[in-house]
């Protein structure tokens, strides 16, 4: 009885930790489009091949990731690899297949879920929902003039819209609703973020990513933005147009 007691105690203990753990996320992008079948810790995930797949309420930890790749005419191929998926950050990959190599699965950054809290000399965090205090003069970043008048969505409103955006079926009609609500509306840079998420392709997730620096309320967190693009290349480009725009 006295050996079995540190057991179950243990074993308790293991439970608790599981239960307070919190979910993560994950994005898998195959390069240049590639598209793949993909099934996690032996549960399918996708119906068919696709060229990217957004995974939510994951448990952190190690998880064996099994992709199957076509290759044409009925042929493809698989490849298995682990991942491991950072409690409180959002983890993000790209799927490499080229010819003459064996695929590969590559980390391409890691997004903390929950955004820091800025503070400034003599100011403290920002008060009233991620602003600046009245007066404060931010270097680097210009005043925002947006254009009157305008809205800034609430979190429901927000909300709303990403469940409506993720039931259109094709990007372009995704794209053309985000710009229909947003047409005299400011959102935050990570509601933005989780917009350009919903887009299957990166070249749309670069042009909406432009499109929507005019309409963020915070735009000292644009930085948040960059996390939702695939590819470095596409990074640079947001941030040349952001430079040539301030």
């Amino acid at each position: 009885m006295k050996r079995i007691l540190p057991l179950l105690l243990g074993c308790l203990l293991l439970a608790i930790g599981a239960v307070q753990a919190a979910p993560v996320t994950a994005s898998i992008a195959g390069e240049r489009g590639l598209a793949f079948r993909l099934s996690l810790d032996g549960q399918p995930v996708t119906h068919g091949a696709r060229p990217q797949v957004y995974l939510e309420q994951l448990r952190p930890g190690y998880h064996w990731a099994d992709f199957y790749i076509p290759a044409g005419r009925g042929r493809g191929y698989t490849y298995r690899t682990q991942i491991f998926l950072a409690e409180g950050f959002e983890t993000n990959f790209v799927l490499v297949a080229r010819h003459g190599f064996p695929p590969a699965l590559r980390t391409v950054s890691t997004v903390p879920l929950a955004p820091p809290v800025v503070s400034y000399p003599n100011q403290g965090p920002y008060p009233n929902n991620g602003y600046p205090a009245p007066g404060y003069q931010n270097p680097g970043y210009p005043a925002p003039g947006y254009p009157a008048p305008f809205h800034r969505l609430a979190p429901a409103e927000v909300e709303s819209l990403l469940q409506a955006v993720r039931q259109r079926p094709f990007d372009d009609a995704r794209m053309a609703l985000m710009r229909d609500a947003l047409h005299e509306t400011v959102i935050e840079s990570q509601d933005a973020r989780r917009l350009i998420k919903s887009l299957s392709f990166d070249e749309n997730r670069i042009e909406t990513a432009k499109y929507l620096y005019s309409h963020i309320a915070d735009r000292h967190n644009f930085y948040l933005v960059y996390d939702a693009l695939v590819f470095p290349s596409s990074i640079r480009e947001v941030q040349e147009y952001v430079d040539s725009v301030r």
